[in-house]
């Protein structure tokens, strides 16, 4: 705080000196150099794995760099970084670096896009996807996803390809807007609000779904091939982005699909179990394919629905220090378990699929897993953005790395270009899981 104070006087004294400073460089307060202070030491401090002063004061430089010269300015008048750099030379660089940009080109800059750009550097100069800035709306999306915020929207779950030419309704919510309108899974949207979707990006799509709750959307729609007389309108209500979706299969066996580890998905399954068991369910398929993961608490009380006792996975963290995280102790189902994965299984669903077939509790099926063992953590910073760090890595029970690896299932089934999970007849994989629990099922 001392240094960040220092470098404000420091720069208001040179905009003053220097009558073509503009005002977008007084712009940089005492909190935004917080912010620069509190990224770079959180990263020299939480990063799991080699890191020094001059990596993350040379990706900040790299940085703000590319930012300005995405504002037009190339061979910017930038401070050079030495090769041998201590920690507080390598904060004061930084704040330099942004300093030096402000004063030279304020009026074609953001004192704060300068800040963020040499955070997004910092973080970018460690080579690891996954540790990286959350701009604060990227942040803000990032926590109402996991923290099930309600929006206004149909109630379905909705497949969008990535150049926008399909979208195909995966599931509808219980209850929800979608069900009252009629919509059925395996529905193609082609058309909303007599837009058609040809070359609209997913989240163009998605924000095409949601609006204002009461408002109507109307959707033209081709089922089984068939496009359905004229459009259906459905007006959006209060829904959030299912976690766990619970139906029944041919046999009286249970199907969970679980869709993140977000809060309450352990409460939410644990719900959807005792439902089952109800009804006297005896197999179940945990569906985790398209899972990317989530928090890691979750995940061991998610598997400890169906491990008594035991580890569930072990986190490393950086230094050689290991924390054993073990079952719960609250099995809520007993019965006979298939899990289905596929290449986006990852993160906190790996763990579960892992520490089910470690523990051979459940039959895994589909194929390889994304492989993602490694831990993040997120720090929130002054501003609304956040930095999310890798911090730690985690084994499996029996002490696999599956990290870039991923996991293999039991059973290895392909998944067909014309799939439809969910729907036994024209999904292999969900038909292969409940032979798997349940063999004598009609027509398996």
């Amino acid at each position: 705080m001392i240094r960040a104070l220092a470098l404000v006087v420091a720069l208001s004294a040179s905009a003053t000196a220097r009558s073509h400073a503009s005002d977008a460089a007084t712009d940089l307060s005492a909190l935004d150099l917080l912010e620069l202070q509190i990224g770079y030491t959180t990263l020299l401090a939480t990063y799991d794995g080699p890191v020094t002063p001059r990596e993350i004061a040379g990706g900040a430089r790299q940085g703000v760099a590319a930012y300005l010269v995405s504002r037009g300015i190339d061979d910017a008048l930038l401070p050079y970084v030495p090769q041998r750099l201590n920690r507080d030379d390598g904060g004061e660089l930084i704040d330099r670096t942004v300093l030096g940009a402000l004063l030279h080109y304020g009026k074609r800059l953001r004192a704060d896009a300068v800040v963020q750009a040499a955070l997004a550097g910092e973080a970018a100069s460690l080579h690891d996807p996954y540790t990286l800035l959350f701009h604060p709306s990227a942040f803000k999306r990032f926590n109402a996803f996991l923290g099930n915020e309600t929006f206004g929207g149909i109630g379905a779950v909705v497949a969008i390809e990535p150049d926008g030419e399909r979208a195909r309704v995966e599931s509808i919510i219980p209850g929800s807007p979608a069900e009252r309108a009629g919509v059925q899974a395996a529905d193609e949207i082609v058309a909303i609000d007599g837009a058609r979707l040809g070359g609209k990006s997913p989240d163009a799509v998605r924000a095409m779904l949601r609006g204002k709750i009461g408002t109507t959307v109307r959707l033209s729609l081709v089922r089984e091939g068939e496009p359905l007389p004229g459009p259906v309108a459905i007006v959006r209500a209060a829904v959030s982005q299912p976690i766990v979706l619970a139906r029944m299969l041919p046999g009286n066996v249970g199907y969970v699909q679980l869709t993140r580890f977000g809060d309450d998905a352990a409460a939410q399954l644990a719900a959807a179990l005792a439902g089952f068991r109800s009804r006297g369910v005896t197999a179940l398929v945990l569906d985790l394919r398209g899972n990317g993961g989530g928090y890691g608490d979750e995940a061991k009380k998610v598997a400890s629905q169906f491990i008594a006792a035991g580890p569930i996975f072990t986190i490393r963290e950086r230094g050689g220090t290991a924390h054993v995280e073990r079952a719960t102790g609250q099995v809520g189902f007993s019965g006979k378990v298939a899990v289905l994965v596929d290449g986006d299984t990852a993160s906190a669903a790996e763990i579960v699929a892992a520490a089910l077939q470690d523990d051979g509790r459940a039959t895994i099926v589909g194929t390889r897993t994304f492989g993602k063992g490694v831990v993040q953590s997120v720090f929130p910073l002054p501003d609304g953005a956040a930095l999310k760090v890798t911090t730690a890595r985690y084994v499996t029970p029996r002490g696999r790395n599956i990290d870039r690896v991923g996991i293999t299932p039991d059973i290895v089934v392909a998944e067909p270009a014309d799939a439809k999970h969910g729907d036994v007849a024209a999904d292999p994989q969900l038909a292969r899981a409940l032979a798997a629990v349940a063999p004598a099922s009609p027509g398996l």
